[in-house]
């Protein structure tokens, strides 16, 4: 059923589209947009919510499966899609979206490494995966921090296992470089994978409007709100997911900290939020009362298809 909620939040960019570009896109990302033609056609809009799809998958999985939260259900997929679809910004095939795949591959493989002693393949491939999506949206090379974070939270620290971490990172690097150095192409890979997306304090793109300020409010109260109920989430858990609920926050620390280098920022940099957002949302509504909760979640629905349209009717 989780299609039909991606659709009613996602209509809009078949009637009303909203001005977008896409920014912060690596070499990957440039060769889907060649293949697919455009980053706004239906092609392109029929992929987004496929992968959303997918994503909204591999976020219950990982809360299933760690038992993150005290009852089985389906809210932190359904939240990780209302965080997906929150502003106008986030409605196409962005390179943080396809990005957001391989993150949440490698956050799995590295939860599962947890009390394993033969798990130097997981170790190995969550580098390697969070390589592959730094090649979509440069920032998520900053997310090394999260699986250095893991690994300290999750094992007892071993130089073997911190190179391969970084072996894994760099493994997609090196093949890309390779690809392109072999065309003749190198100085391109370097100029458009690294050089222009990395910058200091680049926020000129962002211009201050009454929506600005409305989505900003949205991420800085959510996240707000998820920091003031740390304690609700590690109540009644035991050590092991206590552990893997503190590796999420490292999420939010992670994408702070890549924020002032990304050239450019726009507003689909909070989308690197949307995994830890989405899980916890999600955990949050797991202890709410049921009235409440549907009241809450149908005004947030509201909310998004509100920013969605409103501006169309100014």
């Amino acid at each position: 059923m989780l299609i039909f909620y991606i659709l009613l939040l996602r209509f809009s960019v078949f009637i009303a589209p909203f001005q977008w570009e896409p920014s912060g896109h690596g070499v990957l990302c440039d060769m889907v947009y060649d293949m697919i033609g455009s980053s706004q056609n239906l092609v392109a809009h029929i992929i987004a919510m496929l992968l959303l799809m997918g994503q909204g998958y591999l976020v219950n999985l990982i809360s299933i499966n760690y038992r993150l939260s005290n009852e089985v259900n389906l809210f932190p997929g359904l939240f990780y899609v209302w965080c997906c679809c929150a502003i106008p910004d986030f409605l196409y095939l962005s390179p943080v979206l396809i990005g957001n795949t391989f993150f949440l591959i490698a956050l799995y493989q590295i939860f599962d490494t947890y009390k394993n002693p033969a798990c130097a393949d997981r170790i190995f491939n969550a580098g390697l995966w969070l390589g592959v999506a730094s090649l979509f949206y440069f920032p998520f090379v900053f997310f090394l921090i999260v699986l250095l974070a893991a690994l300290s939270i999750l094992r007892a620290f071993n130089l073997q296992e911190l190179l391969m971490i970084l072996a894994g990172m760099f493994l997609p690097y090196f093949f890309a470089g390779l690809y392109f150095f072999w065309f003749n192409k190198f100085d391109f890979f370097y100029e458009n994978q690294i050089a222009r997306n990395f910058d200091f304090f680049s926020f000129s793109t962002i211009e201050y409007t009454w929506d600005t300020w409305v989505k900003l409010a949205i991420f800085i109260i959510a996240i707000l709100f998820v920091i003031a109920n740390n304690n609700s989430y590690l109540a009644k858990k035991n050590i092991q997911v206590q552990k893997k609920i503190n590796i999420l926050f490292w999420v939010l620390i992670s994408a702070a900290i890549s924020a002032p280098f990304q050239a450019n920022l726009t507003f689909e940099h909070f989308l690197l939020l949307a995994p830890t957002l989405g899980i916890f949302l999600g955990l949050t509504f797991t202890s709410t009362k049921p009235q409440w909760a549907e009241a809450i979640h149908f005004l947030m629905v509201v909310l998004v298809l509100a920013l969605q349209f409103v501006p169309w009717q100014l």
